[in-house]
């Protein structure tokens, strides 16, 4: 079954949506088969594929008009399938809270689909109940995207402690996938101390790959494109498809470990 991550952090302007497509795309670059889900209702991650037609959306699964597999579709890029989150009325999104109280639905028809993929990212709001909540219940692991200033680093505690809230209660091998520094200036006092700051309270963490902040990145969204086809050479590309080297690599030593332990256990 393919591994389902999480994007999420209680802050919104930190990168969510820029990560959890541009490392969906990266994935696809690399032959991974892979699903992206817009869980936000602000639809920021739809809005990026405003040139397609879609019949069908996240919305439709809560109100039971359809199954998730009916509402995945694919893009333009080879391996890389997208489930929209519909564009709703107020009305609706004000029916979300009530909606999401069944919190294994999603989990439930999500985990059979993602046996046909090798990655599912899921683009999470910037809030903890309801959508997020239910995109934790049905996840592996979580990435933690956090701009290094004061300000976003607050949300780090709030998050990691919804994530032990939803091991504990409903997901118990939910893990942290690691925190992601993004909008990284490098040479800025600021996101130096705040990096100084993450690294001594969450060294367990942090991730390897940083994303810089670059105006290409920016650029890419108003093109409707992925920083990487939108320029290949920009340093948030090279960061973003390192990202995804990243995971990759961690994720086939994990598995290397499931193995071993497996042919341990078959062998006593």
């Amino acid at each position: 079954m393919g591994k389902i991550i999480a994007v999420a952090t209680p802050k919104g302007g930190v990168g969510k949506t820029t990560t959890a497509f541009n490392l969906s795309y990266a994935f696809a670059l690399n032959g991974k088969k892979t699903l992206l889900i817009d869980m936000d209702p602000s639809g920021s991650c739809s809005s990026i594929f405003a040139d397609m037609s879609f019949t069908g959306g996240i919305f439709d699964i809560f109100t039971y008009s359809r199954l998730l597999k009916q509402v995945i579709h694919p893009t333009k890029q080879k391996n890389l399938s997208f489930i929209p989150f519909n564009n709703i009325s107020y009305h609706d999104e004000s029916r979300l809270t009530k909606l999401t109280n069944n919190q294994s639905l999603f989990r439930n028809q999500l985990k059979p689909e993602a046996y046909y993929y090798d990655y599912v990212i899921i683009d999470c709001p910037p809030y903890l109940i309801g959508m997020t909540t239910n995109s934790l219940i049905a996840s592996d692991s979580v990435i933690i995207p956090i701009q290094p200033s004061p300000f976003s680093l607050k949300s780090i505690g709030k998050m990691i402690d919804h994530i032990d809230f939803i091991k504990k209660n409903y997901n118990q091998h939910l893990s942290i996938e690691g925190i992601l520094l993004t909008f990284n200036e490098k040479n800025s006092t600021a996101s130096f101390k705040a990096k100084k700051n993450l690294i001594l309270k969450y060294p367990n963490h942090i991730m390897r790959t940083i994303i810089p902040k670059n105006t290409d990145i920016t650029n890419a969204f108003f093109t409707n494109q992925s920083v990487i086809s939108y320029n290949v050479t920009a340093k948030s590309s090279i960061a973003y498809m390192r990202l995804a080297q990243e995971l990759l690599e961690k994720n086939q030593v994990s598995l290397k470990s499931i193995n071993k332990h497996l042919s341990e256990i078959n062998h006593k």
